[in-house]
């Protein structure tokens, strides 16, 4: 049995890459507003919305969407979701401010 830490990861191994950072790596480089593919209640939307605005006035280490980078400003918004189950929501992203 092998132990070790959980950071012990192989070097041919590729990187995992969470749901968030392909994400807004796909919104950067579409450079217009983009519809987050899932759905979510309405608090859960809300709440995603409020801590992608406001992860500019954050420190980058408490910053709950993975992904976002120092220096980036985005908008969001939600809405009820046009297709789907009914009460789903849905999130828009956009990119104001690159990293630079």
């Amino acid at each position: 049995m092998q132990t070790g830490s959980a950071h012990d990861v192989p070097a041919d191994r590729p990187a995992r890459s969470s749901f968030w950072n392909r994400t807004l790596e796909t919104a950067r480089n579409h450079g217009g507003w983009m519809l987050v593919p899932r759905y979510y209640t309405q608090a859960t939307a809300a709440q995603i919305t409020s801590d992608i605005v406001n992860a500019a006035h954050r420190d980058p280490a408490t910053i709950r969407v993975k992904g976002i980078r120092p220096g980036e400003r985005w908008e969001a918004r939600w809405s009820a979701a046009t297709e789907g189950p009914a009460g789903d929501h849905v999130v828009w992203i956009r990119l104001v401010t690159p990293e630079r």
